[in-house]
């Protein structure tokens, strides 16, 4: 059904924040600058006109300074078809970001010493292909790997489900030599999911629960899809033209690794804050995590590990990022000790093009920066 006038006019009002907005959980850090305050207010206003402009139902914003939340809203409606707002406990898909709490959980096995980056993967498990063998970890973190995608090239999977693709991945030809080229890949993060599960002696999702979730204080976050009954979780939306529809996700638990996980702003920014302070990895294990990758030949790659690396190069500003589904995303500024995270519930929406913008508000540098 195409959008109402009525239906327009409510998706306005939301996103300029006048109705259905409040403050997150996480309080805004005491004695906050002034010019943090300034910063704010000019943040809010440019976001909400930005929702306005895209269209997005539903949104929050947590922005992180020298470990502390500066900025915390949520903005807009969370499900449009009952008009319920979004709130603090609300709960978005982050999609694809995903993969960077996957390269945190291996990077906790390097801490472990259960596991080395410049490992193949044929040390960690057994039958794969032979040109699959000395693939590294490292590689399989950054999508230079090679190894054929388990997703069609409309990225979805064949009939047969993942035991079908599986068998299909395995006899497939490799598309580059290892650490030739960048080719986003989902068959990676299968693998990295089955190596996590036979190191640490536990399915992936517990591992992730006990090790991050446990530790940080994420109660809302959890894995799942459109099948799962996930509480207080937003409606996901997608423009088709004119035409506003419900998106409908699936995410086999066997790629999770890649996809999958549902949270809060509130609680991503916790998380953030707990690798800043190195309650999840050893310093020099983050400080790995985040370093952009090398191609075979020396040249700069996309990637660091599990992370995109947004910039690279001697006196550039650079930040590592999460970013899913063209709808939820955060970046970590780690030489400006800043942290933006904004996720929404419109696929399309694109979060990621706004965060750049964001940061200039507070380190007035990035913004000479924007990509």
């Amino acid at each position: 059904m195409k959008l109402s006038r009525t239906l327009l006019l409510l998706l306005a009002t939301m996103a300029v924040g006048l109705a259905g907005e409040s403050a997150l959980a996480a309080p805004v850090a005491k004695g906050a600058l002034a010019s943090d305050s300034a910063a704010n207010q000019a943040v809010l206003d440019y976001i909400r006109a930005e929702m306005r402009e895209r269209r997005i139902p539903g949104l929050q914003i947590v922005v992180i300074r020298h470990h502390k939340v500066v900025l915390s809203k949520a903005l807009g409606l969370a499900n449009l078809q009952h008009k319920v707002p979004v709130g603090e406990h609300t709960v978005f898909s982050i999609n694809s970001a995903t993969k960077a709490i996957t390269g945190v959980a291996i990077m906790q096995l390097v801490d472990q010493g259960k596991l080395a980056l410049d490992a193949p993967v044929s040390r960690y498990l057994d039958g794969l292909p032979a040109a699959w063998q000395a693939v590294t970890l490292a590689q399989l973190l950054n999508h230079t790997s090679g190894i054929p995608d388990i997703l069609n090239e409309e990225g979805d999977l064949p009939p047969g489900g993942v035991d079908a693709a599986w068998k299909s991945a395995l006899a497939a030809p490799v598309a580059f030599a290892p650490g030739q080229r960048f080719s986003y890949n989902q068959t990676n993060y299968l693998l990295l999911g089955k190596i996590i599960d036979r190191l640490s002696g536990e399915p992936f999702l517990d591992f992730i629960r006990r090790k991050q979730f446990d530790v940080v204080g994420m109660p809302g976050s959890s894995f799942g899809d459109t099948g799962d009954i996930i509480m207080d979780k937003a409606n996901s939306y997608r423009f088709r033209g004119s035409v506003l529809r419900n998106v409908v996700e699936e995410f086999p638990p066997a790629m999770r690794t890649g996809a999958g996980m549902n949270t809060t702003a509130t609680e991503l920014g916790k998380w953030i804050v707990a690798l800043q302070q190195g309650r999840l990895l050893t310093p020099a294990s983050l400080a790995a995590m985040w370093t952009p990758s090398r191609f075979a030949d020396g040249g700069p790659a996309p990637w660091a590990m599990g992370w995109p690396a947004i910039r690279r190069g001697a006196g550039v500003q650079r930040a590592v990022a999460g970013n899913g589904g063209g709808r939820s995303a955060f970046y970590v500024y780690p030489e400006d000790d800043l942290a933006v995270i904004i996720l929404t519930n419109l696929a399309g929406g694109r979060p990621d093009q706004l965060i750049d913008t964001v940061a200039g508000f507070y380190v007035p540098a990035l913004r000479h920066e924007r990509r």
